[in-house]
């Protein structure tokens, strides 16, 4: 007999095995000042809390700047915003602390063009922390051993907020399919598993099928069910955790919508990141431009493309902001009686 059951844990996104900091019951927050929150979770943690403190001060200090500033000052802002809040994020887990010198660890290779732009992620090292790499590392457990070199606008075309804007701007068709709500369930035995509607076609289904998604035909809609096997019949964490990761394995996009998360599923074959690293690095590349060639700007982006960034601009910075959180605690973070 199938049971829904709750999601708990951060599942399916941001399931962890252990906590970073323990936050109560495992469920949703929803908080309504995420810097003080943040000034919390540093105290609770107790790690070098005057080192942590400056880093989110500056993070908070940069971010409401860049609010309020032109669009082509606002790049750099942003990212000295999500630089300094990365190293507290990295730290929430590495426990690295203020003795560690701290670099970007990417750079931006532009060739005068944002379509044959290039980011070239550097790998983890010894001496230094290098920041996006180790990012990358407690976001998703992926460790990058040697240079990982990017195209730009490959990288964003699977940024869920823009995906539809980027569709329309290049005219590429769109990779992304929504899936409606996900349902949790368990059944007598000792199967744990999900199932959610895929808003797709038949024409859509040989190169998700291709992908590993495992989708079904009932009552003429179309479904992505994975399933496990747990060694006991209750539900454990470490449940969660396993059938979180063949999900995430597999490939599941995610932004916050007014209603809360909402979950894709994708066909792009090439350009596999999630959001909150996507946005990170090319906030990167975006304030590099600006800091160190504003002059190129306009002659590196068409009218097309200054369209597609300030899109980027006006509605990712937000969502990094939260999806990052919700990543390194482990937990859903929603703000409370807001608009994304």
């Amino acid at each position: 007999m199938i049971k829904e059951i709750e999601k708990k844990y951060g599942f399916p996104i941001f399931c962890e095995l252990t906590d970073n900091v323990y936050l109560g019951n495992s469920k949703k927050l929803i908080i309504s000042d995420i810097w003080s929150f943040w000034d919390y979770v540093i105290k609770k943690k107790g790690f070098e809390q005057s080192f942590m403190c400056s880093l989110l001060e500056q993070a908070k200090h940069f971010y409401e700047t860049a609010e309020s500033s032109p669009m082509k000052s606002k790049p750099l802002l942003y990212y000295y915003s999500f630089l300094n809040l990365a190293k507290v994020m990295i730290n929430i887990e590495k426990n690295y602390g203020s003795s560690k010198r701290y670099m970007h660890g990417i750079k931006e290779d532009n060739k005068n063009h944002f379509h044959n732009s290039d980011i070239i992620i550097n790998p983890k090292k010894v001496s230094v922390v290098n920041v996006s790499a180790e990012l990358l590392e407690v976001f998703d457990d992926d460790i990058i051993l040697t240079d990982k070199t990017i195209n730009v606008k490959s990288y964003l075309s699977q940024c869920v907020g823009i995906h539809r804007a980027y569709s329309e701007i290049y005219k590429t068709p769109e990779t992304l399919y929504k899936l409606g709500k996900m349902i949790l369930y368990k059944n007598k035995g000792k199967i744990l598993g999900i199932k959610a509607e895929v808003q797709c076609l038949s024409s859509d289904l040989p190169a998700l099928l291709t992908l590993g998604y495992n989708i079904v035909l009932e009552d003429n809609k179309y479904y992505w069910i994975e399933e496990i096997v747990k060694p006991k019949s209750t539900v454990t964490r470490n449940d969660y955790y396993n059938l979180a990761k063949i999900l995430k394995d597999k490939g599941i996009w995610y932004y916050i919508g007014n209603s809360g998360y909402i979950y894709y599923i994708s066909t792009n074959m090439q350009s596999r990141y999630k959001p909150e690293i996507t946005i990170y690095n090319t906030m990167f590349y975006l304030g590099s431009i600006t800091r160190y060639n504003p002059y190129l700007f306009d002659k590196m982006f068409s009218d097309k493309d200054q369209w597609l960034v300030s899109e980027f601009l006006t509605t990712q910075p937000k969502q990094f902001l939260y999806l990052a959180t919700a990543k390194i605690l482990g937990q859903s973070i929603l703000k409370a009686y807001t608009s994304f």
